[in-house]
C-alpha cells in the first residue's frame, strides 16, 4: 500500500460525495498523524483510547480527516466482526448519500475497521453523527460480540447504529441490502452499491423516473435543509428494526443539532 497517494485523504466532492460513500479504505491498519497517512506501528500506544466500531465512512481516511482535521492524530485497525453485515440505513445524509448501519446476519463476516479515540475526539464524532437524532450510540458486550482482530481489544467495543434502522427495500415485506462497497464472507443477503441506494430512495420520495431525476433529487437534498428534514421522516417512518438488539444503547448522550443529518 502507498500511505503517500493523496487519493486516500482526498474527499470527493459534489454530487460524487454522495456516490461515492462510502468512500476507499486501505486493507490494513493505519494511523491519520496530523492530516498524514502512515502505517500504525507498535510505538502508537492504544491503551488510553476508546474502540469505536466503524462501518461505513468512518473506515476512510479522507472521511476522519474531514471530521477530526489536521490538528489529531487517530489510529485505525482491522477487526472482523461474525454474525452482523452492513446494510443501508433508513436515511440520508446533508451530502445525499444513504449511510450505512449494522445488521444481524447469523453466519456473515464482514471486515471493518476499529478506530482509537480519545475522549474529546469520541465527543466530536457523536456530533458528527448527530447521536440521539439520527444514530444512537451502542455498546458491544464484549463477551458476545464475536470478532477477530489482529490487535489486543480489552474491554467492551462501541458504536453507532442508525436510531430509525435499516431501509426496507420492499414495503410489502421486509427487504434489507447491504453495502456492496463493504466487503464480507459468506454474505446471506443482497447487495446494492450506492448508486442504486440513492435512486431507490429517490423514486420512493421524489418519484424519480430518471437519472435527471434523481440528481435533482440529490441536490434538493443537499441544498434544502427543511426538505431533507421532510424527507428523512418520510424515510424513518418506512424504516425496520431488527428482531433484537445484540448492542446495548446509551441514552445519556444527546447531540445539539441535526447539522450533520
Amino acid at each position: 500500500m502507498n500511505f503517500l497517494d493523496k487519493s486516500w485523504t482526498d474527499l470527493p466532492k459534489g454530487i460524487n460525495r454522495a456516490t461515492k460513500y462510502p468512500y476507499d479504505a486501505p486493507n490494513e491498519s493505519f494511523l491519520l498523524d496530523q492530516g498524514i497517512l502512515k502505517p500504525l506501528t507498535n510505538t502508537f500506544h492504544l491503551e488510553k483510547k476508546i474502540p469505536i466500531l466503524a462501518i461505513g465512512s468512518n473506515r476512510s481516511p479522507s472521511q476522519l480527516l474531514r471530521k477530526f482535521g489536521e490538528k489529531e492524530t487517530v489510529a485505525v485497525t482491522d477487526v472482523i466482526i461474525k454474525n452482523f453485515d452492513v446494510i443501508y440505513a433508513s436515511l440520508i445524509s446533508y451530502y445525499g448519500a444513504v449511510p450505512a448501519t449494522l445488521w444481524p446476519v447469523k453466519g456473515s463476516e464482514v471486515k471493518l475497521s476499529i478506530i482509537w479515540l480519545s475522549s474529546s475526539q469520541l465527543e466530536n464524532m457523536h456530533q458528527t453523527e448527530a447521536v440521539g437524532k439520527a444514530y444512537d450510540f451502542v455498546e458491544f458486550d464484549y463477551q458476545l460480540l464475536n470478532f477477530k482482530s489482529s490487535y489486543n481489544i480489552r474491554g467492551n467495543i462501541y458504536g453507532y447504529v442508525a436510531k430509525f434502522g435499516a431501509l426496507n427495500f420492499n414495503l410489502l415485506d421486509l427487504e434489507v441490502k447491504a453495502l456492496s462497497a463493504i466487503k464480507a464472507k459468506k454474505r446471506l443477503i443482497r447487495s446494492i452499491n450506492q448508486q442504486k441506494a440513492i435512486k431507490f430512495v429517490a423514486n420512493k420520495i421524489f418519484n424519480a423516473k430518471s437519472k435527471k431525476d434523481t440528481i435533482l433529487f440529490i441536490d434538493k437534498v443537499i441544498s434544502d435543509k427543511e426538505y431533507r428534514l421532510q424527507v428523512n421522516k418520510k424515510l424513518n417512518r418506512i424504516a425496520v428494526q431488527p428482531q433484537s438488539l445484540p448492542w446495548k444503547i446509551i441514552n445519556t448522550i444527546q447531540t445539539n443539532s441535526l447539522k450533520f443529518y
